[in-house]
């Protein structure tokens, strides 16, 4: 470039002024051009920056969101904790995180008679071991050590009793049958045998209590077959896990699935039946086996007791999550089912118009509950997880107030106090949605809230609803605990099985019974009647029963 001095540049003509002043605009437009396309691509990187530290806050977001799962606490009432964590030394040394320092250790009974009489109220100790089968051991001194201390002769005073309980393991006893046999004296060929108990398996050893203890080991205490197998045999008894295994499915087949069968037909007779589903893996189906194991699904119902409907769980085992299931199991079903937002449920509501569905307003409420978890109770303070949080909950907490009611004056008192909030709510929901990121664990729970309104206003519409599908997570938890322990399931036998134990154990825990004595029950009456045709004698079996509530009853069961 040539650089002209003042001089120069007043001794230049017009034309040639006009030359390098345009050569100076083609210069000015191309650097403009260059700076133009340069913050282009800083825009662009800027975008890009942003753009991958939102994904950053995302990832960030759930990882926190997936530890609060995995070792965080799992009800939502923790949030009264400390930012809602649970330590490492709490997850996997329950029992001393479990202790108190001041605890004291609880006595089994030690009641001491005093040598006058007094009457003496009967404390929560004795009402524990009331009913227990007692061994009395009486401690005496020998008539040498009295007449040593009392020379003079001694009248002896009320005993003092001490109570303590003692546990005798695993005690096996052989039932051995004599059948006596008779015959006629004058050989006329007539032969009697007395009669005896009818056996479980042909020419099997099984007996009603061995099956009902491992039925119960396994479906209610959640014992694997092969960790009872081991338990067995350090015991002297030799039961293999395939052995134990075919006498609890012949078990189920053969006896156990006629009460399931009926408690199906009776759960129809509430107005409200919960429903959900898990997961759980299959090996073999149908006698094939399966690489890696098949995803299936273990389905629960739970009905809305009432006194004209005793509560019933039952679980059905399908092999896949279709919408072809639940409309089986429900097809003779009027009313309303409660569910978690599975829009397979909605579908079927959409097919029939018998068929209501209802949202849960606890499972809209869990992701704000989580978020707020991960974060802590300091930092989600003002936060939209809090704030949503905060109304969900004031709403349950006010329809509790209602449970003592009837229907209708919970449906007059739902519509004067719930329905505006309720409305709230929504407003509210839907104005939050606008303004946050859709991908993140808000946008999504605020979505979730939006998507299911027209379910989770179905509450307000009918007294007999409730908020929330407690029931059925209630119901199917003992199936997901035991799943940890067995986590696979061998085959589809095994988890039709399955379905009907943990049916009738969990429909025998919610009418208060002793599960083992109930199994024991059943497996001892119903053999009994196999050639009858007439199946009515399943009525005195239900769980509710006179006869099973004497004969069944739970230690934990409340007495008036």
């Amino acid at each position: 470039m040539v650089h002209l001095t003042d001089e120069q540049f007043n001794s230049l003509n017009k034309e040639a002024l006009i030359i390098i002043a345009s050569s100076l605009q083609s210069e000015v437009d191309s650097f403009k051009s260059q700076l133009d396309s340069a913050n282009q691509k800083l825009d662009s990187a800027n975008a890009l920056i942003a753009d991958n530290n939102r994904q950053i806050e995302l990832l960030t977001e759930q990882i926190r969101i997936l530890n609060q799962r995995h070792f965080g606490r799992k009800s939502e009432s923790s949030l009264n904790e400390i930012d809602g964590q649970l330590s490492l030394f709490e997850s996997f040394n329950e029992a001393e995180a479990l202790i108190t320092p001041d605890a004291h250790e609880p006595e089994i009974a030690e009641v001491i008679i005093s040598s006058y009489k007094r009457s003496k109220r009967k404390g929560k100790r004795e009402e524990d071991l009331d009913g227990l089968p007692a061994r009395i051991f009486e401690h005496e001194l020998s008539v040498e050590e009295l007449a040593e201390k009392f020379p003079e002769g001694y009248k002896e005073l009320p005993a003092e009793v001490y109570k303590r309980l003692h546990v005798i393991p695993e005690t096996f006893i052989v039932d051995e049958h004599h059948v006596h046999v008779y015959a006629s004296k004058k050989n006329t060929g007539v032969i009697v045998r007395a009669s005896r108990p009818a056996d479980l398996f042909r020419n099997s050893i099984a007996t009603p209590s061995l099956v009902a203890s491992i039925i119960n080991g396994k479906y209610v205490n959640a014992l694997p077959l092969d960790r009872q197998s081991r338990t067995f045999k350090i015991n002297g008894i030799n039961l293999s896990s395939n052995t134990m295994a075919n006498w609890v499915i012949n078990s189920s087949d053969t006896y156990l699935s006629l009460i399931y069968d009926r408690l199906h037909e009776l759960i129809y007779d509430s107005k409200v039946i919960h429903a959900d589903e898990t997961p759980a893996k299959v090996m073999r189906i149908d006698g094939k086996k399966i690489e890696n194991g098949k995803k299936t699904y273990m389905w629960v119902y739970r009905n809305r007791s009432s006194s004209k409907s005793p509560p019933i769980v039952l679980f059905d085992w399908q092999p896949s999550r279709r919408a072809d299931h639940p409309r089986a199991f429900l097809k003779d079903f009027s009313g309303t089912v409660v569910t978690d937002g599975y829009q397979v449920y909605h579908k079927l509501g959409k097919e029939r118009p018998d068929l209501n569905v209802a949202g849960c307003w606890i499972h809209a409420r869990r992701p704000y509950a989580e978020f707020i978890k991960s974060i802590g109770k300091e930092a989600a303070k003002g936060s939209v997880a809090q704030e949503a949080y905060d109304m969900i909950t004031e709403l349950l907490h006010l329809d509790n107030e209602y449970d003592d009611l009837s229907p209708i004056d919970r449906k007059k008192q739902r519509q004067k106090h719930l329905l505006p909030r309720v409305d709230a709510y929504f407003e509210w929901a839907k104005k939050k949605y606008a303004q946050v990121s859709h991908n993140s664990t808000i946008g999504k729970a605020l979505a979730y809230s939006i998507h299911q309104e027209e379910y989770l206003r179905k509450f307000l519409s009918d007294g007999n609803i409730p908020m929330d599908n407690n029931y059925a997570e209630q119901a199917i938890r003992p199936f997901t605990l035991g799943r940890k322990n067995f986590v696979i399931i061998e085959s589809d036998n095994g988890a039709k099985a399955s379905a009907v134990l943990y049916s009738l154990a969990e429909t025998a825990k919610a009418n208060q019974l002793n599960t083992y004595k109930y199994f024991e029950l059943l497996l001892t009456e119903i053999p009994k009647h196999m050639d009858d045709k007439d199946l009515s004698f399943l009525d005195d079996l239900m769980p509710w029963s006179p006869r099973v509530q004497k004969d069944c009853p739970s230690r934990l069961k409340k007495t008036k």
